[in-house]
């Protein structure tokens, strides 16, 4: 019988490149990809939901070093009131905000990250090859099948220059065995919004259930709405706490 591993809290994210990208959505997709957890849409675009894209390589965590690529969507509880602020609410206190990310894939290159990801928080992680390329004029990731090493998903485009904005802590909603976590995460990082980021998305594979969900999605082959990037991202992340 494999022992579960202990985890000490928080868990340590040292030295992080973090790229985070939103992009427009197709509502009915994301409905169905909300059914039955208790969350709605939180943030919108031009009468869109918005679909998170994170682009992420871990250089020093608790974790040990590896790539991940993630696919969210930010959210918020059914019952929280539509409103604009909905974007304001990313800079509020942990403990009072109510929109977070809930993950619908999250591909990373190491088990140990699997096996933490999925104990811990639920988070839906699989062991995938993923090669980033962070450059300041082109950045290029690419997540591969496993095995056979065909290429899945391809990401291409710069970032262009980016302007400062303060450092903004993260929550997530995932279910661990059927009952709904809230988690926190405490971030400091040199975060800057970059106006002209034109990352697209392609797909390989069109059999491969992450990919069917970007096309339903309708994220593919567009330019994002807002992204962020942090070279020096550091984070603490925290144990669930149940949604009762």
């Amino acid at each position: 019988m494999q022992q579960t591993a202990v985890y000490k809290f928080p868990i340590q994210f040292r030295d992080v490149h973090y790229i985070a990208a939103l992009y427009t959505s197709n509502q009915d997709a994301v409905t169905e990809k909300l059914k039955g957890t208790g969350l709605k849409p939180a943030l919108n675009f031009m009468g869109s939901p918005l679909t998170a894209v994170g682009l992420i390589q871990y250089k020093d965590s608790d974790l040990g070093a590896y790539n991940e690529l993630i696919i969210a969507i930010p959210v918020v509880p059914e019952n929280a009131k539509h409103k604009l602020s909905n974007w304001l609410d990313l800079y509020s206190p942990l403990d009072k905000r109510e929109i977070g990310q809930f993950i619908i894939h999250i591909p990373v290159t190491t088990q140990r990250s699997v096996d933490a990801g999925r104990e811990i928080w639920g988070y839906p992680k699989i062991v995938l090859p993923i090669a980033h390329e962070f450059g300041k004029k082109k950045l290029h990731t690419q997540v591969m099948s496993a095995p056979g090493q065909t290429t899945l998903i391809e990401i291409n485009g710069s970032n262009g220059w980016g302007v400062p904005i303060p450092s903004m802590d993260l929550m997530t909603y995932s279910m661990l065995n059927d009952e709904m976590l809230k988690t926190f995460v405490d971030v400091d990082a040199n975060m800057k919004w970059m106006p002209f980021s034109n990352l697209s998305i392609t797909i390989h594979d069109k059999d491969d259930e992450m990919c069917k969900d970007i096309v339903a999605l309708n994220i593919c082959n567009k330019k994002p709405v807002f992204t962020i990037e942090a070279t020096r991202f550091k984070a603490n992340f925290f144990e669930g706490r149940k949604i009762h």
